[in-house]
């Protein structure tokens, strides 16, 4: 049996009821008004109001029904009322009082402003109490579900316009609230998807994010790590074209250049160039397209012996030697002096031309040799021009240990 209708019986005919409880269950619970009336604490007005509902709902139901036993009450009921005529005017006052008490406390309790009444059974022990809402109400709205048997397949919206790419995964099945639209800086084409969560394929995601392009720039590299630059550029779809090629000065790893140029608007392909460590060759590997130089013999510079070295005979008349490049090299570097001779005290003026540019020039006298490097980066021709100060033809101008530093690639082209 149902534990709240046990509590109700048990209300009804507990001798501690209030007059006031009687009434409203009574008035709310007609299947408990025998219950009522063999309850001693009813009181006679109760008792009469409940034998004239159940003769009316008789006579409603069947007119010709005149006796109360006809009509299906127990006789109880009828003894235990009684004569209304016997009744005292005071007591048929408090009757009508506690009539309209318990119409007034039913009507409260049907427009929801009384307490709730409910009942519970626990461990075999039945509990009746009012519960009073003192707390505010909770309401949780689910969010959107797949109907059973429904699958919805997330599909590819990668390149399509944001409007499209909403219409396409509604039509896959996933509903419209789910879908959320974000922003991304990102290469080439502007306002259209370039990432989506989940992936194409999967079925009824539970959420949906879309990241809409927006415009991007080409970054700044200064100083910068390679795998640094690489990882932003791709990060925004851009495709990264490398390069590793030594740069005299650059620290190795770092990019040193970048194509198109920093702030400019971010394509969807960018050209960078990689500082690498340098390849060396010889200066003497490399034939002179002009002039004539001397390798191999033993060479005294400031009073010390080279072996590694590459002579020009210096006098009056300027003698050039001139090497191509093809802008594959770029850096030449070593040292250069004025041969040894004891017997003369000369001095050569040395001017280093790169496609037909100066960019060093020497002023050279007997005594210890001097370091340079020439950047020749993009470089077609290295020229090198001697001229004697004195009319003999005996000087020559010594390059010690002449090396072309250079990607390992631009170099082998050489």
């Amino acid at each position: 049996m149902n534990p709240t209708l046990i509590a109700l019986q048990n209300l009804a005919a507990d001798p501690q009821s209030s007059p006031e409880r009687l009434a409203e269950l009574a008035q709310q619970h007609p299947e408990l008004r025998q219950i009522i009336v063999n309850n001693p604490a009813s009181y006679p007005g109760l008792l009469q109001w409940i034998a004239d509902v159940t003769a009316a709902d008789v006579a409603a139901a069947d007119p010709a029904a005149a006796d109360p036993a006809a009509a299906g009450i127990d006789p109880a009921l009828e003894q235990a009322v009684p004569d209304a005529k016997s009744v005292p005017p005071e007591r048929k006052a408090r009757w009508w009082i506690a009539v309209a008490a318990a119409s007034v406390l039913a009507l409260m309790l049907a427009s929801g402003a009384g307490g709730v009444f409910a009942g519970w059974a626990v461990a075999n022990h039945l509990v009746v109490a009012e519960v009073s809402r003192t707390s505010p109400e909770v309401i949780t709205v689910a969010l959107p579900e797949y109907q059973p048997g429904d699958v919805a397949i997330m599909p590819d919206v990668r390149g399509l316009d944001t409007e499209r790419a909403m219409q396409a995964i509604v039509d896959a099945g996933v509903p419209a609230e789910l879908i959320q639209v974000a922003t991304r800086p990102a290469a080439g084409v502007v306002g259209v998807i370039v990432q989506q969560t989940p992936v194409f394929g999967a079925e009824n995601p539970t959420s949906v994010t879309i990241l809409e392009s927006t415009p991007a720039i080409v970054p700044d590299f200064a100083g910068r790590p390679a795998a640094e630059i690489i990882d932003e550029l791709q990060g925004m779809g851009a495709r990264v074209e490398q390069t590793r090629q030594y740069v005299p000065g650059a620290v190795i790893g770092t990019v040193t250049s970048i194509v198109p140029a920093p702030g400019s608007a971010l394509p969807e392909s960018v050209a960078i160039v990689i500082a690498d460590s340098a390849s060396r060759v010889s200066l003497d590997d490399i034939d002179p397209a002009k002039g004539s130089t001397s390798f191999g013999s033993t060479q005294s510079v400031g009073g010390q012996d080279y072996d590694d070295a590459v002579t020009i005979s210096a006098g009056p008349d300027t003698e050039t030697v001139t090497w191509t490049l093809g802008g594959h090299v770029a850096e030449v570097t070593g040292s250069l002096g004025l041969e040894d001779d004891q017997y003369n005290d000369e001095s050569i003026t040395v001017v280093v031309l790169a496609d037909g540019t100066e960019i060093a020039r020497y002023a050279l006298a007997e005594g210890p040799p001097v370091a340079f490097s020439w950047l020749v980066s993009g470089v077609t021709t290295l020229s090198v021009q001697v001229t004697s100060a004195e009319s003999d033809y005996g000087s020559h101008l010594v390059l010690i240990t002449p090396e072309v530093l250079g990607s390992i690639d631009e170099l082998g082209k050489l």
